[in-house]
């Protein structure tokens, strides 16, 4: 009997945590529903050992994972690859990571338990698949999956990133912009006036007046903006129905949901195609899936889909009745299930929405140019006619 680590919810919305024995995490599960709780995460809590979590960043997880997988398909054991991998890594924390999983081996501990110390941005497939590969005693095959997994992984983490940086840049530098001419360039003017002995013009009044709205409108919709994140991601972790309901709309905004989905069932499908050509039944790679899936409304239907596999119910039928899955995946699955190609259907549909997330952010770059200039262009438009027109206009009516 193994513990596990239980973040559960009530029916009331009450997050609870507590460690729960059982033999499997699909065991859990199933205790779990029987007692009305909705399984948030679950968590095979390591052996104890004499050194608490390593704090492992992804860098580091990712040098390590492409280093051992390298030395584990040479031919060599666990223990070996480990050993020869702090001879060739320049990397500190690697090092050091490597050294702390051998002290745990010298102690007693299983790699799975030693693996499991990695820290918070460890995926839960990696330690699920670790897992498997000891039971299997393939861990060559287990570490090439995860390798591969973690390098889509952040190439499609870069690509969004790198995406991202030339619009919010140039958003940046407009609202700033916005700001500093509306706070200070275009008060001092009204101190020009006051120098020339005369009023303010009405048209300097005006001028003053809507930079002022601008400034205030910027500087208090930003924080309000701000606070309102925090307010939502405080909310979302307290209570399960808030961040169900949040998790269901971020799906439904136009475009940024879409894109959302497709990155969500890439790492649900590439996770499943892992763990069940790793040897794992369907049942147990659908409660692992989920445990690894950050929105609350994808989680809820694989966990509901896991419960009606338990009962006989072929797993395309079971997905096809959760709204959040995409029809795609169900009739993909249910041509898998009748031509008995299940093996290749994971893989297949990976592929497919690994090109439908490079197709739309290549979408995203060719139309998001053309709207910066558009809006970059308006701003300067509206500086020109609020401020620059009326302030020549006045200073020509004094020289006259």
């Amino acid at each position: 009997m193994n513990n596990y680590q239980c973040t559960v919810s009530d029916k009331n919305g009450k997050i609870m945590k507590f460690v729960r024995q059982g033999s499997s995490s699909a065991a859990i599960q199933a205790q779990l529903h029987k007692e009305n709780y909705f399984p948030i995460d679950l968590r095979e809590k390591a052996s104890k050992n004499n050194r608490k979590q390593f704090n492992s960043s992804k860098k580091t997880i990712s040098e390590f994972t492409a280093l051992l997988s390298m030395l584990l398909d040479s031919g060599l054991s666990v223990k070996d690859s480990l050993e020869i991998l702090k001879t060739i890594t320049k990397d500190i924390k690697v090092n050091a990571l490597v050294s702390a999983i051998e002290k745990d081996l010298k102690a007693g501990s299983s790699f799975y338990s030693s693996i499991s110390n990695m820290g918070s941005t460890l995926p839960v497939i990696y330690s699920s698949m670790v897992k498997v590969g000891e039971a299997t005693g393939d861990m060559a095959f287990v570490f090439r999956k995860i390798n591969s997994y973690l390098i889509r992984q952040k190439r499609i983490r870069e690509k969004f990133v790198s995406s991202l940086i030339y619009p919010v840049i140039v958003l940046f530098v407009a609202l700033s912009s916005m700001i500093f001419i509306s706070t200070f360039i275009i008060p001092k003017i009204s101190e020009i006036f006051t120098s020339l002995g005369s009023g303010v013009p009405e048209e300097v009044r005006h001028v003053l007046s809507v930079s002022k709205v601008i400034s205030t409108g910027l500087l208090t919709t930003i924080p309000l903006v701000v606070s309102l994140g925090v307010v939502i991601s405080t909310l979302r972790g307290q209570n399960s129905n808030f961040a169900l309901t949040v998790d269901w709309l971020k799906l439904k905004v136009p475009y940024i949901g879409s894109f959302s989905e497709d990155n969500y069932f890439l790492n649900i499908l590439f996770s499943l195609d892992a763990l069940t050509s790793s040897g794992v039944t369907i049942e147990d790679a659908l409660v692992e899936v989920a445990a690894n899936t950050s929105n609350m409304a994808v989680k809820e239907a694989l966990n509901k889909s896991h419960e009606k596999v338990l009962k006989g119910i072929s797993l395309s039928v079971a997905m096809s009745s959760e709204k959040v899955i995409p029809a795609r995946i169900t009739k993909w699955i249910a041509v898998g299930e009748r031509t008995g190609r299940m093996d290749t259907v994971f893989s297949q549909l990976s592929e497919y929405y690994e090109n439908e997330l490079e197709k739309k952010q290549a979408r995203f770059m060719s139309l998001i140019e053309p709207a910066l200039i558009i809006f970059t262009g308006l701003i300067v438009f509206g500086i020109v006619m609020m401020v620059i027109i009326p302030l020549f206009s006045t200073f020509g009516t004094i020289l006259e």
